[in-house]
């Protein structure tokens, strides 16, 4: 319990305090607009910062009541608690990873309020991030581990998509349907 507190201070300090603060540093260096100056600019900056923050915090909701585990697992480093369910419902129900998406509305909302170009450079950022951590770490370990493979390809039974038709999110395994072509 202790490591999944600090795992969110640490990731809070990470994301809500030094990258709000980088933003706002860079914003020093340029006097360029991206949008109409004054209240404008703030409010859409707010609702955008607003949304962001909302998707982060019920995305790491999620995750802890229904997923019985923690944001902060990345491959082989498991700063807290690795979930034990597969999370389709709330914000993951819109999204694959609404803590990404969450930052970078944040990210561009403090951008726009603030209203500087050059601070566009933090979200373009986490979208890069966001990417590649979508490419290097696109399954589950777990999936590997279960099945004792050693190489980076699923089986084809472990392909599996999420029906929302029902109303909550239910997990369907398609068969035939090889994650990556040979």
């Amino acid at each position: 319990m202790l490591r999944n507190i600090l795992s969110y201070i640490l990731g809070s300090l990470i994301f809500f305090v030094a990258g709000p603060y980088l933003i706002v540093y860079l914003s020093e260096f340029s006097d360029m607009d991206f949008m109409p100056t004054g209240l404008p600019a703030i409010i859409f900056g707010s609702i955008c910062s607003a949304t962001g923050l909302y998707f982060v915090i019920s995305a790491n909701y999620e995750l802890l009541t229904k997923g019985h585990g923690g944001a902060v697992v990345v491959g082989s480093v498991k700063l807290s608690h690795e979930t034990d369910t597969l999370v389709v419902t709330g914000p993951y129900s819109l999204c694959r990873n609404p803590m990404h998406m969450g930052l970078m509305l944040f990210y561009f909302g403090l951008c726009c309020a603030i209203n500087s170009f050059i601070t566009l450079i933090i979200p373009v950022l986490m979208w890069m991030f966001s990417f590649l951590f979508a490419v290097y770490f696109r399954y589950d370990e777990r999936i590997r581990d279960r099945d004792g493979d050693d190489d980076d390809s699923c089986k084809e039974s472990d392909v599996a998509q999420i029906d929302h038709s029902a109303g909550e999110g239910r997990v369907v395994v398609l068969q035939d349907r090889p994650i990556k072509d040979e």
